[in-house]
């Protein structure tokens, strides 16, 4: 190691500017609040993310409720229901189509609305069926069909209907 004297001069020359250091200070002091600022971006990012996140989970769940809303309307029971409320009868007499051999199993015959069985709406109680039809004497008589299922008078063996539904089983 070598120890070289140097003139007060050259030592001037050598030691460091005070707008270096007010330009390193200048530097350190930008760097802290850029990183402030982005800190405060990020946060500013994650509350709005779990915003999203809650509204997502919400939407979710709404869509599950729906769709479960429309399973039910889309039983066949509920099917059959709003058919009838149409007009639509059901015809008894089954024709079975065969497309590849060109043939018909089954005599096709016509149906009358007035000779027509009016199905009733829910006939099996379903606590699965989160919307269900209405089926009363009243939107029988709309409907202009005559009613097949007769209410039973005390006494009867048939079984009632209850607010113009089946009663469901006890031990369900």
């Amino acid at each position: 190691m070598r120890v070289m004297m140097l003139s007060a001069q050259d030592a001037r020359k050598l030691r460091p500017s005070m707008l270096a250091g007010a330009i390193l200070i200048i530097g350190i002091i930008v760097v802290y609040l850029v990183q402030l600022a982005l800190n405060m971006i990020l946060t500013q990012d994650a509350y709005y993310l779990r915003e999203l996140k809650i509204e997502r989970k919400a939407l979710s769940t709404e869509v599950a409720i729906i769709q479960e809303e429309v399973d039910s309307l889309a039983s066949p029971q509920n099917l059959a229901d709003a058919a009838n409320r149409l007009g639509m009868v059901a015809n008894p007499s089954s024709v079975l189509l065969d497309i590849e051999k060109d043939r018909i199993f089954g005599t096709p015959e016509p149906v009358s609305a007035e000779n027509a069985v009016v199905a009733s709406a829910n006939l099996v109680a379903n606590s699965a069926l989160g919307a269900t039809t209405e089926f009363t004497a009243s939107s029988i008589a709309a409907t202009g069909f005559e009613v097949s299922v007769t209410t039973s008078q005390a006494g009867s063996s048939e079984v009632a209907l209850v607010n113009g539904r089946i009663p469901a089983s006890p031990t369900r």
